[in-house]
């Protein structure tokens, strides 16, 4: 009983946790202040950081020879026709073999799925159900 009349007491102290919120304020406006002196730097590109430690570099654009320029590009369907096909795709063995086969004798998981559910944890410890309130 005297347990339970602390923590009234305690959430009841306005003045102590007054207090104490103006001590949280005060420290994160002094951390504030602290913060571009310490750590300004992160804000900062890593481009902006390093241009000075790397010299440009002037690279010219060689122009090709005539020989070796390449014609301009044409779309394939210039050169190829497709035409719809006028009979449906025939049936193939992808339906008969794999894990999800059509047939059940033709599966590849002989044995069930390799990855199967061993209960709850809880019943496998012997915990009692109050243990997970």
């Amino acid at each position: 009983m005297t347990d339970t009349q602390g923590l009234q007491v305690a959430k009841c102290n306005f003045v102590a946790n007054d207090e104490i919120w103006k001590d949280h304020v005060h420290m994160e406006k002094e951390a504030a202040k602290k913060w571009p002196g310490n750590w300004d730097f992160l804000k900062t590109k890593y481009t902006d950081l390093v241009k000075d430690d790397f010299p440009e570099r002037n690279t010219k654009v060689k122009e090709l020879p005539a020989h070796l320029k390449l014609p301009p590009i044409t779309p394939v369907e210039k050169y190829i026709k497709v035409l719809p096909s006028p009979h449906p795709f025939p049936r193939t063995t992808t339906s008969l073999y794999g894990w999800r086969s059509g047939s059940y004798d033709h599966r590849l998981e002989r044995y069930g799925g390799y990855a199967r559910s061993k209960g709850a944890l809880i019943k496998q410890l012997n915990w009692p159900h109050e243990a997970i309130s």
